[in-house]
């Protein structure tokens, strides 16, 4: 009742051939998934021997949510790797903290012994400088969050480039408050514990003449630790986000298998308005007509459905002389509807020859198919001439008159897969898209295009009104939100990574200022100095680089799903990342090396 409501001229629930349909249902007590699909493949196994027309087609039983798997496996897979990198920045900011906390704790050891030495306990003090440390990891909790519910905001306001209306609920509820509380709290003492501990147990005696001590030392090898790990995990992050980043510039020069410059597309369903099969056929052969009719339009055809749309459909190949390995295993092509001039339209390049208007008219058994299909099922063979059907071996069979080259047809990063070109009018009562390639401005062509349309039925709705520059753009967008996300997280770790290299050298610099000092009234240059400071850094620097990028190259495993066109081990990437780390942590130990350089040597011999 309902098609028959929104679609008065529709009849693919009557229709036999109608294919690719979700059935939603449940299964009875005690039957697994195993033992129902059994019982529905045996099903259309008989029906198929009833109804030879539809011999060969399956069932196939999903859990909710596991639809269009292509789509769902992305988005799992960007989600995946969207927490990994954002735990990867907490961590680094917690290493942050923490090497913060233990420069922090160097500068107070007098203090700290002071209060020992008046009778204070080694618990007491624990407790005070966790205190202090929960106290700032609160903070910046309560500052996330501020944070995260501006970015919510500006992240609905983003008009997603989908025909489908999405929402995303990004409302801040006390379930993420709680979350982000507890976060805080634990990060703030597990981060703070170790500089507490090596805080407060100094030894008395030097620590109260501000004199170095092996607790001292100690506490220098864990700050090495710390800086270590920072610029490990900075690279890590930074090599994800070059990585997204190259994927992104290797799309957008990818060949999609169509030209889109000068082209544009708008779509509607005369199915909507109640048209039958034979009224169809006449409208869309006058809306060709009318195109083509217009000045700034070079050439014009239909289709079923634009390469690079939501359209996961595929059909089952039967090829002439050839038995099938398996009836459950046939091979799959993806197919499309199009009518004659579509591969001149679309500037793809054809061998053999395209449709012509009659075969178009009178349902001609003949196809083109694409340069996969020809290798794959009909390896080092001429395919042109040869038959194929998709009905079973006793029904007539299609001549295949043509090939194409292959392209991109659900996603940018999909391999390369069979495809199949199909005579349009036998699809005619459908969604359908009016493609033109234009002389001049597009956006202009678009008007013109829309206002014949109308001029036939003004009644039409008609949708996804764009140019295929713009079609991409939506094919590109996932690529892009991508790049954005981790190129956001790249450049905080960078920042973050600059600033504790750069936090750590200022607190050597000011814990060696009487050991500078000496070296200068001894005859040390300028220039000796600076390489002092610059050599313990860039050390330190070099380990976590190393280190890093060993890290990663096993890390960027994870991230193939998501690439395009670029190795998981691009070399490229690899080296710039290292290099731009290794430059700022220069810049971050150049600072405070120019610093010590500046040192006067009196001043810095009677320093306490």
């Amino acid at each position: 009742m309902m098609a028959k409501e929104i679609e008065p001229g529709s009849n693919w629930l009557e229709s036999r051939g109608s294919d690719n349909l979700f059935v939603v249902g449940r299964l009875k007590p005690g039957i697994t998934e195993k033992e129902a699909e059994s019982m529905l493949q045996a099903l259309t196994v008989q029906m198929g021997k009833d109804y030879p027309e539809i011999a060969g087609r399956g069932v196939r039983l999903l859990k909710p949510g596991l639809f269009l798997p292509e789509i769902r496996d992305s988005v799992f897979s960007f989600a995946g790797v969207l927490a990994t990198v954002g735990a990867l920045v907490l961590l680094l900011a917690c290493v942050n903290l923490a090497n913060l906390l233990l420069a922090r704790s160097t500068e107070r050891r007098k203090e700290i012994a002071v209060r020992l030495a008046v009778g204070a306990s080694r618990g007491r003090l624990v407790r005070q400088l966790l205190t202090e440390s929960v106290l700032i990891s609160t903070a910046g909790g309560a500052a996330g969050v501020l944070l995260a519910a501006f970015i919510n905001r500006a992240a609905r306001a983003i008009q997603l480039p989908t025909e489908v209306a999405l929402l995303f609920d990004l409302r801040t509820d006390w379930r993420m408050l709680t979350f982000t509380l507890i976060l805080s709290l634990v990060t703030g003492v597990l981060f703070s514990l170790i500089p507490a501990l090596q805080s407060s147990k100094p030894q008395l005696v030097p620590a109260l003449k501000d004199e170095s001590s092996m607790a001292g030392f100690r506490r220098s090898r864990l700050r090495n630790a710390l800086v270590i790990a920072q610029v490990s995990l900075s690279l890590v992050l930074l090599v994800s986000a070059g990585l997204i980043v190259r994927s992104l510039q290797a799309a957008q020069r990818m060949r999609p298998g169509f030209n889109p410059r000068n082209a544009v597309a708008l779509s509607y369903d005369p199915n909507l308005q109640g048209y039958d099969e034979t009224r169809s056929r006449a409208f869309q052969q006058q809306v060709l007509e009318r195109a083509r009719a217009l000045p700034q339009v070079e050439q014009a055809a239909l289709t079923e459905n634009l390469p690079l749309s939501i359209n996961y459909n595929s059909t089952t190949i039967y090829l002439e002389g050839q038995e099938p390995a398996s009836s459950s295993n046939l091979p799959q092509a993806i197919p499309f509807e199009v009518s004659p001039a579509y591969f001149e339209t679309m500037g793809i390049p054809l061998r053999g020859r395209d449709f012509t208007f009659l075969e178009d008219q009178k349902e001609s058994r003949v196809a083109v198919v694409n340069e996969t299909f020809a290798r794959r099922f009909f390896p080092g063979q001429e395919v042109i001439g040869k038959r194929f059907n998709w009905s079973g071996p006793e029904n007539p069979f299609w001549e295949i008159i043509g090939v194409v080259p292959d392209g991109k047809y659900n996603s940018l990063g999909e391999a390369p897969k069979p495809a199949v070109y199909r005579p349009f009018l036998r699809a005619s009562n459908t969604t359908t898209t009016l493609v033109a390639r234009t002389r001049d401005d597009p956006r202009a062509t678009l008007a013109a295009l829309r206002a014949a349309v109308h001029k036939l039925d003004p009644s039409l709705a008609i949708f996804s009104v764009k140019t295929l520059t713009e079609h991409m753009g939506t094919s590109l967008f996932p690529a892009r939100m991508a790049a954005t996300a981790l190129g956001a997280f790249g450049v905080l770790a960078l920042v973050l990574a600059a600033v504790g290299i750069y936090g750590v050298m200022s607190h050597v610099v000011a814990g060696r200022t009487r050991e500078i000092g000496l070296r200068m009234a001894l005859g040390a240059q300028l220039s000796d100095v600076q390489r002092l400071i610059l050599r313990q850094g860039m050390l330190l620097a070099g380990i976590g680089a190393v280190v890093g990028l060993v890290i990663a190259f096993g890390g960027a495993q994870f991230l193939k799903s998501l690439l395009y066109g670029v190795s998981a081990s691009d070399p490229v990437t690899f080296t710039i990342v290292a290099t731009v780390l290794l430059c700022v942590a220069l810049l971050a130990c150049w600072i405070p090396a120019r610093r010590a350089s500046r040192v006067d040597p009196m001043v810095a011999l009677r320093a306490e």
